[in-house]
């Protein structure tokens, strides 16, 4: 059992304020009971979030974590080999001196105005040797050999955000920035849309491109863990009362399941490890299952650190 947990501490400074006030008891045992087991450190500019460093096992180089590569092998016919990348439909909205996207959850695409969509965009793809293949509603594939080595920013970097910093602005990039221009112009008149906008949806006018890149053979293996992302939307919005409801629940759910597991486990060889992995804006901290000698055990309970004081550090 391998919990990920993203926006543990967020930027914001409301939810940053609110740290002082939370309570979190599953969590505070589960830091006295588990041992430190590494970390990992970032940059707010990172184009890879933490989370998906940690579950690609830092691996691969900073925006060329190939999720899209990993999700190809769920089509009937995988290209070995191939370079792929992840398609977001999604809407940007201009403002006067940026662009942001619109959460894409929020767009509630159905599964046939998606493929619509996407047959529509297809043959504009096709022309840059790009080919697109439905995978559901809010996620498609392309697949080129312009993607291999290609780095994009996470969706995780965009979505509800100012989109300005995260465009790609390598050579290799200026088609990727055409075929959104191209998107833009296409999409806005497209029937799908104006069947949306009568119905009071937000248009898709526009697509987001991530997890570009290729998987080699001997890449190691993804880390076969939950992430718990509950908190990213109100961490994003900075809105500290919904933040710490949703930290609490986490602590009196799936981190409470967690402790009774412990305290019930036996410690045989093929016993599944506990491990806990928190996400902040620079640090990744991972705590894991191992034994440990009574006195060990005392000395962790007296020295453990506050659970707020460590998610301010991270």
């Amino acid at each position: 059992m391998h919990l990920v947990i993203p926006f543990a501490a967020p930027a914001g400074p409301q939810c940053q304020a609110a740290l002082e006030r939370l309570e979190l008891p599953h969590l505070k045992t589960l830091l006295r009971t588990l041992t430190p087991h590494g970390e990992l450190q970032g940059q707010a500019n990172d184009l890879s979030p933490l989370a998906e460093r940690v579950l690609s096992q830092n691996a691969f180089t900073d925006g060329l974590i190939p999720w899209a590569a990993l999700r190809s092998r769920a089509l009937p016919e995988v290209a070995l080999g191939a370079a792929w990348g992840l398609i977001s439909p999604c809407h940007l909205a201009v403002h006067a001196d940026h662009i942001a996207m619109h959460d894409p959850a929020t767009l509630r695409l159905e599964a046939d105005e998606s493929l619509r969509l996407l047959q529509a965009m297809a043959p504009y793809f096709l022309e840059d040797g790009l080919v697109l293949h439905f995978l559901q509603a809010d996620t498609w594939l392309v697949q080129g050999d312009v993607l291999r080595g290609l780095p994009t920013a996470s969706l995780e970097r965009v979505r509800g955000q100012k989109v300005d910093p995260w465009m790609p602005r390598t050579e290799a990039a200026r088609l990727v920035r055409r075929l959104q221009n191209e998107m833009q112009m296409l999409l806005y008149t497209h029937p799908i849309n104006d069947a949306r906008v009568a119905r009071g949806a937000p248009m898709v006018n526009s697509f987001w491109l991530s997890g570009t890149g290729d998987l080699p053979a001997d890449a190691p293996p993804f880390l076969q863990a939950t992430v718990l992302d509950a908190l990213r939307a109100p961490a994003l919005r900075d809105d500290a009362a919904a933040w710490a409801q949703a930290w609490q629940a986490l602590d009196g759910g799936p981190l409470a399941d967690m402790t009774r597991a412990l305290g019930q486990r036996d410690h045989s060889a093929d016993a599944e490890v506990a491990t806990l992995t928190l996400c902040g804006r620079h640090t990744a901290r991972t705590w894991r299952q191992q034994p440990r000698s009574l006195l060990q055990r005392i000395g962790a309970a007296l020295r453990g650190t506050p659970p707020t004081a460590l998610l301010k550090n991270l």
